[in-house]
């Protein structure tokens, strides 16, 4: 598999399950320029990492390599050779391309349905593919999961959530053997973040106020198997970040980077999760999380998703980003989501509207042009307009939002037409009491900044971008409930450059 390419090289992870081999026979990595290993341009031989979880992670760079150009690579373990995996290097920071794609997903739970938007996905003729969040879950009970197509093994410790760093690797070994995974993961390299499921649903730092395990309560830190869970994703999402487990949880490993892709387009990942503060009104899901009036201390100045460093970080670099469009691998829905007075999800932006006022407002006022967010979480497809102040109807919007769905986790009308309560939800939709056909409409006459909304659907979003528009198409897959299932257009929009406009295509 293959992560955050760079111009001249690329992240390159195997696992091998072979435990009397570990200490003793190498890993031999091969990257050509031909999918038969004819022309070899870069080689070597690796030790698998017991303490790692068996597996091995390559951070290569080479002047061999040249930007925007496609490789193969291959492991050969005691003479057995894997199946052969296809990456794209980056472009140069100041290359001309004339032409970007991008695959993005979201929140693919094993538990609720198959993964077909994955095996469609991989069929696409994009560059790279972005994940936003939510590989994994972290319940595998079936009463965490109602209607479950499929179920996980249990976890090492016997707990219905994990418990420590051997059940958070339980779960990557167990999403892995996926085949449609596999697949995309072999098709292209993948840029990845984390959301709460990595961790716990709704965590926040080192608390994750569901999903609770022993004497734990919903305000109870758990640094301990936060840290697992960090350790876990840096052995199983190979990113170009280093682990350190001599640091406390907070400080052992960085998410957070920038991605160029030449002139055209800049990507900057944030993480939305290690560094916030807690939810504002409460942490009871009904009337304080999810469907609430909301609280004073929801407009404090002084809370932050991101964290001060973070976000200055990210302030700095969106605005002296000279590529042409602004692109924000973000984790969480940044517009604002109402029905009537009710907020619908506070662990979402709308719980920070301070920080992402003074985030939006810096970049409007900085003169930034075309800054696009690309969301996930929410398993919804949805796309409006970015404004510092939702209050204000006059406000012009400074940029736009673009949601894709969920690969498979619980979205709203699923819920709603199944009676499911799921913790695992980013929204109980039954507390919305709103009837499944009459959503869509309820939802956008409440939020007039919001031009899209489907949430009955399953899918992957794909990006066109070249200097005078973006163009964003979302899929849907037939059903999650069978594998192997078809892909059909759901919605297609454009967005020209150097204007705050949604242009409906098809």
């Amino acid at each position: 598999m293959s992560y955050d390419d760079t111009p001249l090289g690329v992240v390159l992870w195997t696992r091998v399950i072979d435990d009397d081999a570990v200490n003793t026979a190498p890993v031999v990595w091969q990257i050509s320029r031909d999918r038969s290993f004819t022309d070899v341009v870069l080689a070597g031989a690796a030790r698998l990492d017991a303490d790692a979880d068996h597996t091995v992670k390559l951070a290569i760079a080479h002047p061999a390599l040249r930007g925007f150009s496609t490789y193969y690579y291959r492991f050969i373990h005691r003479g057995v050779a894997s199946r052969t995996g296809r990456f794209k290097t980056l472009p140069a920071e100041r290359q001309t391309i004339t032409r970007l794609r991008l695959g993005y997903i979201t929140c693919q739970d094993y538990g609720f349905g198959f993964y077909n938007a994955l095996a469609r996905l991989a069929e696409e003729d994009v560059d790279y593919v972005v994940h936003l969040g939510d590989y994994i879950y972290e319940t595998v009970d079936a009463g965490f999961q109602q209607g479950a197509a499929r179920q996980l093994a249990p976890l090492p410790s016997g707990q219905t959530v994990p418990a420590d760093l051997e059940d958070y690797r339980h779960l990557y070994r167990s999403y892995r053997q996926d085949a449609d995974l596999q697949r995309l993961h072999e098709r292209f390299a993948m840029i990845v973040i984390w959301d709460d499921h990595e961790f716990g649903n709704d965590c926040h730092g080192d608390i994750h106020p569901d999903n609770n395990t022993g004497d734990t309560t919903a305000t109870t830190p758990q640094p301990a198997l936060r840290q697992a869970a960090n350790r876990a994703w840096s052995e199983h999402i190979p990113a170009d970040t280093a682990f350190d487990a001599r640091q406390p949880w907070d400080e052992s490993i960085q998410i957070y980077r920038r991605f160029r892709f030449g002139q055209l387009a800049e990507l900057i990942a944030t993480d939305e999760r290690l560094y916030r503060d807690g939810p504002p009104c409460g942490t009871d899901t009904a009337g304080e999380r999810y469907a609430t009036f909301g609280c004073a201390a929801r407009h404090d100045p002084g809370r932050t998703m991101l964290g001060r460093t973070q976000r200055d970080w990210f302030i700095d670099t969106v605005t002296a980003s000279p590529a042409r469009w602004k692109l924000w691998a973000n984790e969480v829905m940044l517009m604002q989501l109402k029905v009537g007075p009710v907020f619908a999800n506070l662990d979402q932006w709308d719980g920070y509207p301070a920080e992402r006022a003074h985030i939006l407002s810096t970049l409007r006022d900085a003169g930034t042009t075309n800054v696009v967010a690309l969301t996930g979480d929410l398993h919804t497809f949805t796309a409006g307009y970015l404004k510092p102040d939702y209050d204000n109807l006059l406000e012009w919007p400074m940029g736009v939002e673009l949601m894709v769905g969920s690969v498979t986790s619980a979205n709203l009308e699923d819920q709603i037409r199944s009676g499911l309560n799921l913790p695992s939800a980013p929204m109980p939709a039954e507390r919305l009491g709103v009837p499944a056909n009459k959503l869509a409409p309820a939802v956008r006459l409440a939020n007039p900044h919001i031009h899209y909304w489907n949430s009955a659907a399953h899918g992957y979003a794909v990006l066109d971008i070249d200097d005078t528009a973006l163009t964003c198409r979302y899929m849907a897959v037939d059903t999650i409930s069978a594998p192997d299932a078809g892909v059909r257009p759901l919605k297609t929009m454009r967005v020209p450059s150097n204007r705050v406009w949604i242009e409906d295509i098809e």
